[in-house]
């Protein structure tokens, strides 16, 4: 009846009171469905507006009649196109003008379901969503990835609406951060007294961890944004791409423009089903709240043997860090692992056995060849576990509490398979192109997500610097729509005191690639003649380790030279080929760094092989 009115109105020449009703019909129109109530309504209010039209007329010559009835004809044709055209306009813009994206969704569903061949069966009934967020972040909210996004966006935007809320799986981890090789270290140096001036692992807690004090930086230098939303009782069972629409656990539904996907890793997967009785004594190490618990059962003596799973970096550090906690309490440390020592799938044999060799050295009771076959209750009364262990043969252990401490771990994915994205197959990530973008207004950022390396190939790497940068790349691309694209090269980092180790990890390194390693000797030791047979890598203070593959370095390993850190990720990512190789070594790699190293120690390793042996020159 309004839009009939403003018609009757606008045909009589009286705009003044027509525009009320139009008014009134276009905020009616913003909120319904006006295409198709003007395609209903238009041939009635035709033939109403032509008979008012015709009638409105005053009575005269033929003539005359003739003129103000084809006036009326045209004047009433007229009135409803233009009419019908400001109705959409001014509905399209109230539209918009209220930020109101739900009816336009509802909309491009319908079109869409109504250009369905007869022959197709039509979609299931798509939830109605209550809400639209411009962006969505589904992640921990206290994950890296998480905050450094939420950094990004509001620097961008400090008024931008963001829904923060977690998947299934990081539901539950209401506190704590993730649990990073490198983690477990101080950012306080020793004294000046000190020999080596290396870094010291001290009781560790989140709040004095190096990542969270730069964590805590990022929440400190990000702009107020009070439109970011936490949603903290419900976590995410549904997102659809297709449809941009998100459900959550307690039936709420959201639309959103883009999206940024950041669920993570999983926990290691245990050996067996594990008794719920016996849960409390094994901790299966993911996040910091974990190795705290652990660290108290072991400073306040309440275990008296610990087994630690994990022959990588991340469990030597915390065989490493309990040792030194649970030396006073007597309590006894058991490091186990398949490989032949510890951390042999990254480094050299000679520095496998050198770390193996210190971790006894501290008291550790180094199990290598052996895995964990099943977790069950102690026989005696002494202990509370019993492990089935599996070497050359088989074995039982009892002890108080087990550690599983893997440092990689599959990648969270099962929300993005149910959405339909692509899943990498061989490293088990969701797949993106090198702007971190897995499908239109969908990223994919931090342990999540598999991604193309110009030099290295397509990868998935955990460690916080990864987190850290893609999260903040991702977010960016979201905001602007950017084409960015992701060429940071991570970096691992690992210590540990009582080994005088300090290290860092650059691209791909597996101790199946040919390395050359080049180091400088600790003083006194000989470098010449028949002292050079006796080298062992305990004598060498500091140095790199060089990962080739098809004659171009692609990994590095840095020991207790941090500074040197940016100079190896530039060679890395000039994708130099070193074509003078032999026997003795690879002159070209040799120099291609300026090492500022004294009296060096160089060694070329074939892959699992012997050693050529070592030589020693000058730079």
């Amino acid at each position: 009846s309004m839009l009939g009115r403003c018609i009757q109105r606008w045909g009589r020449s009286d705009l003044a009171k027509g525009a009320p009703h139009l008014s009134a019909c276009a905020r009616y129109f913003s909120s319904g469905k006006p295409g198709f109530v003007a395609r209903a309504c238009a041939p009635r209010y035709a033939q109403q507006m032509y008979v008012a039209g015709s009638r409105s007329q005053h009575s005269g010559s033929s003539k005359d009649e003739n003129t103000t009835f084809s006036f009326g004809r045209i004047a009433s044709a007229t009135c409803i196109v233009v009419g019908g055209l400001a109705v959409w306009i001014l509905g399209d813009t109230a539209h918009l003008l209220h930020g109101d994206k739900i009816n336009e969704l509802n909309l491009t569903r319908l079109n869409r379901h109504t250009t369905t061949e007869e022959d197709e069966p039509l979609p299931d009934s798509l939830p109605i969503p209550t809400r639209y967020y411009p962006f969505l972040i589904i992640a921990h909210p206290r994950a890296v990835v998480t905050q450094s996004a939420l950094s990004v966006i509001s620097q961008i935007d400090s008024t931008a609406e963001v829904l923060v809320v977690a998947d299934r799986y990081n539901f539950d981890d209401s506190n704590g951060s993730r649990l990073y090789t490198g983690s477990i270290i101080s950012s306080r140096r020793q004294s000046e007294d000190s020999t080596d001036g290396r870094q010291l692992i001290t009781s560790f807690t989140a709040s004095k961890s190096k990542f969270d004090e730069k964590l805590n930086n990022i929440n400190k230098t990000r702009p107020a944004n009070k439109n970011i939303t936490l949603c903290e009782d419900a976590h995410v069972v549904t997102l659809d791409v297709d449809n941009k629409m998100v459900v959550l656990s307690d039936g709420r539904v959201f639309s959103f423009g883009r999206c940024l996907l950041a669920t993570g890793s999983k926990e290691a997967r245990l050996p067996g089903p594990i008794p719920p009785k016996l849960a409390e004594h094994v901790t299966n190490l993911r996040k910091v709240k974990d190795f705290d618990r652990v660290q108290r059962l072991v400073r306040e003596g309440k275990v008296k043997r610990i087994v630690v799973v994990g022959g990588g970096f991340l469990g030597c550090e915390v065989a490493t860090k309990l040792a030194e906690q649970g030396k006073e309490k007597g309590v006894e440390v058991v490091h186990a692992y398949v490989e032949p020592g510890a951390l042999y799938r990254y480094v050299p044999v000679f520095f496998s056995d050198y770390v193996t060799q210190r971790l006894r050295g501290m008291g550790i009771k180094e199990r290598p060849y052996h895995m964990v076959l099943s977790i069950q209750e102690s026989q005696g009364h002494a202990a509370n576990l019993q492990l089935v262990l599996q070497g050359f043969e088989q074995a039982k252990l009892d002890c108080d509490h087990l550690i599983f401490a893997p440092t990689h771990l599959e990648g969270n994915v099962e929300l993005a398979r149910a959405s339909g994205l692509e899943i990498d197959g061989k490293c088990g990530g969701v797949m993106v192109n090198a702007e971190l973008m897995a499908r239109t207004d969908v990223y994919v950022a931090g342990d999540t997500a598999s991604y193309p390396d110009a030099v290295l190939g397509r990868r998935r790497i955990q460690c916080y610097d990864h987190s850290y940068h893609s999260g903040a790349l991702a977010a960016r691309n979201m905001v602007l729509g950017g084409r960015d694209t992701y060429n940071h090269l991570p970096v691992i980092t690992s210590s540990g005191a009582a080994l005088g180790l300090e290290v860092a990890v650059l691209g791909d390194i597996d101790s199946n690639m040919e390395m050359l390693s080049i180091a400088q000797l600790s003083s006194g030791s000989a470098a010449s003649g028949e002292g050079a047979a006796k080298v062992s890598w305990d004598q060498w203070e500091k140095g790199i380790v060089y990962y080739l593959r098809d004659r171009k370095v692609v990994g590095a390993l840095v020991l207790n030279m941090s500074e040197r850190v940016e100079d190896v990720r530039k060679l890395i990512r000039s994708g130099t080929v070193y074509k003078n190789r032999s026997e003795q070594g690879i002159p070209e790699l040799e120099h291609a760094l300026d090492l500022r190293l004294a009296s060096p120690v160089y060694r070329l390793t074939s892959a699992r092989g012997a050693p050529t042996g070592p030589r020693f020159g000058h730079m």
